[in-house]
């Protein structure tokens, strides 16, 4: 399955060496990407996350990383969800008991128990790939056997400093 993720310049320079990059911990998401591991069954601190080339993707036209890498990676090394469905349960996250992910916090008006089950379940139904609207590829680590190609991007913020420099240079 061919996937586009967007990583720094230091993972990119981990698979140079030939080495396998694992993703670290995130300390922002730490406990929603904890649920995601255990949903799916992955044996990693932290999932890598891609979209599937050719297929609609839900960036915003914004990017976490400096470098597009392009991968070839086998099927069973990849799990699929939705994109909304993940974006869901992270607004949700913030009102399920501390000790599991599974449990609404009774008295909480802005989130469902019911919705809440439903997307867990969604989160955790492997289908193929053709009946996601908006897939979302996680993987537990990137081989270096798998990269294709990949290109250095200029995120859109250091685009947008370059243009208002540019302007700034005709205001008085």
């Amino acid at each position: 399955m061919i996937i586009d993720t967007y990583q720094s310049g230091a993972v990119m320079r981990i698979l140079q060496r030939g080495e396998v990059y694992w993703a670290k911990p995130s300390i922002s998401f730490k406990g929603e990407y904890a649920a995601l591991i255990d949903m799916l069954g992955l044996h990693c601190e932290c999932p890598i996350f891609g979209v599937v080339h050719g297929r609609k993707q839900n960036t915003g036209g914004r990017v976490s990383g400096a470098v597009r890498i392009r991968l070839n990676v086998p099927k069973e090394y990849v799990r699929l969800t939705e994109y909304s469905v993940w974006v869901d349960f992270m607004s949700n996250f913030k009102y399920t008991s501390q000790k599991d992910y599974r449990t609404i916090i009774f008295g909480s008006e802005d989130a469902n128990s019911a919705v809440h089950q439903r997307l867990i379940a969604d989160l955790k139904n492997q289908r193929p790939l053709y009946k996601y609207r908006v897939p979302q590829a996680i993987l537990e680590y990137i081989d270096p056997k798998w990269v294709v190609r990949y290109k250095i991007i200029r995120n859109t913020r250091e685009q947008e400093d370059k243009k208002e420099k540019r302007l700034n240079w005709f205001r008085w």
